[in-house]
C-alpha cells in the first residue's frame, strides 16, 4: 500500500504539468500564428540568395567582405576568420564572434576553424592578415575595402 501513494503523486504531478503546458500552448497560439504571417509576408518575396544574405544584413554585417570571401574559397578549405573583436554588430556579440558566426552557413561547403594554425586561408576583415605574422602564398585585398583573403604557404 505504501508504494500506491508516491504513483498518484506521480500522476497527479504529470497530469499536472501537462495541463500546464496545454494551456501556455492555447494561450500563445495565436499570437505564434500571426508572428509566422508577418514573417511569412516579409519574406515570401525573397529570393534564394536574399534569404542566405538576410542575417548579415539583419545584423549589420558586411556581406560584400563575404561575397569576396566565398569567391576566393575552395571546397577543403579551412578558414580562420580575423577581425578585430572591439566593435559590436548585435548588443552582446562583438564584432569578430558576429563574422566567424555568419561565415558558418554563408561559406559552406568550407570550414571554419577556431585558430590560424589550423587554417589554410585567412580571411581578415578589417585589419591586414599580414599582422598575424604567418607565411603567406597569396595575399589578395578586395579592391580598396578593409577586406582581405590570404592562402596560407603550405
Amino acid at each position: 500500500m505504501t508504494g500506491a501513494r508516491p504513483r498518484t503523486v506521480r500522476l497527479a504531478l504529470a497530469g499536472l504539468l501537462a495541463a500546464t503546458a496545454l494551456a501556455s500552448t492555447l494561450k500563445t497560439y495565436p499570437e505564434s500564428w500571426q508572428f509566422l504571417r508577418r514573417e511569412q509576408a516579409q519574406f515570401t518575396g525573397y529570393t534564394a540568395q536574399d534569404r542566405l544574405e538576410a542575417a548579415a544584413y539583419a545584423n549589420g554585417i558586411p556581406i560584400d567582405a563575404f561575397n569576396f570571401f566565398r569567391s576566393h574559397l575552395r571546397r577543403n578549405d579551412r578558414y580562420y576568420v580575423n577581425a578585430p573583436a572591439s566593435a559590436s554588430f548585435t548588443p552582446g556579440v562583438d564584432r569578430s564572434a558576429a563574422l566567424q558566426t555568419f561565415g558558418r552557413y554563408y561559406l559552406l561547403p568550407a570550414i571554419a576553424v577556431t585558430t590560424p594554425a589550423q587554417a589554410t586561408v585567412v580571411l581578415s576583415v578589417g585589419t591586414d592578415p599580414k599582422t598575424l605574422g604567418l607565411p603567406f602564398a597569396e595575399v589578395v585585398r578586395d579592391g580598396s575595402n578593409p577586406f582581405w583573403v590570404a592562402r596560407i604557404a603550405q
